[in-house]
C-alpha cells in the first residue's frame, strides 16, 4: 500500500526573511550552520562585486548547498556565487567540483511559491529591499 502525504501549507512555516543590508544580515548570529537551508536571493539591484562575494562567502562557508536567485540581476549574482563556490570548495580537474553548491534561477517572482514547495529544508529569503520582502510575503499569502 502506498501512502501520499500532501503538505501544501506546512512548507511555508519554515520560511525566514532578511533584507540584504550590510548591517542587518551580518549582525544576525542565528545563521551558524546553514547546511539545512535553501537560500533564495531576490534582488533587482546590481551591488558591488565585493558585497556579493561577501554574501556568497557568508552563505557558502556555513555549508549551504542550495541557492536560488531571482531578480533583474540574478544571472550576475549567480555567476559571482559560482566563482566563489569554486574558490571555497575547490576544483579538481579529474572529477570537477569536490563539494559544490547547487545554484539555479527563476525569472518571475510569482514562481516563488513553487520554488518554496520544492524545498525540503528551511528556507531563507534574502531580499534586496523592504518592498521586495513585502511582495514576497504577499505572493506567499495569496498562494497559501
Amino acid at each position: 500500500m502506498t501512502q501520499m502525504l500532501y503538505t501544501d501549507n506546512c512548507l511555508r512555516y519554515n520560511v525566514t526573511y532578511e533584507i540584504l543590508g550590510k548591517r542587518s544580515f551580518y549582525i544576525n548570529k542565528n545563521y551558524g550552520d546553514m547546511s539545512g537551508y535553501t537560500v533564495i536571493l531576490i534582488t533587482d539591484d546590481m551591488a558591488e562585486n565585493t558585497f556579493i562575494r561577501n554574501i556568497a562567502d557568508f552563505i557558502l562557508t556555513r555549508g549551504c548547498k542550495n541557492i536560488v536567485f531571482c531578480g533583474e540581476n540574478s544571472e550576475e549574482w549567480q555567476d559571482i556565487f559560482d566563482l566563489e563556490d569554486q574558490e571555497i570548495n575547490g576544483f579538481n580537474d579529474m572529477t570537477g567540483y569536490e563539494d559544490f553548491a547547487v545554484t539555479r534561477r527563476f525569472e518571475d517572482l510569482e514562481e516563488l511559491p513553487d520554488e518554496i514547495e520544492s524545498c525540503w529544508n528551511d528556507v531563507l529569503i534574502l531580499c534586496g529591499n523592504r518592498q521586495i520582502m513585502l511582495d514576497c510575503r504577499e505572493i506567499l499569502e495569496e498562494a497559501g
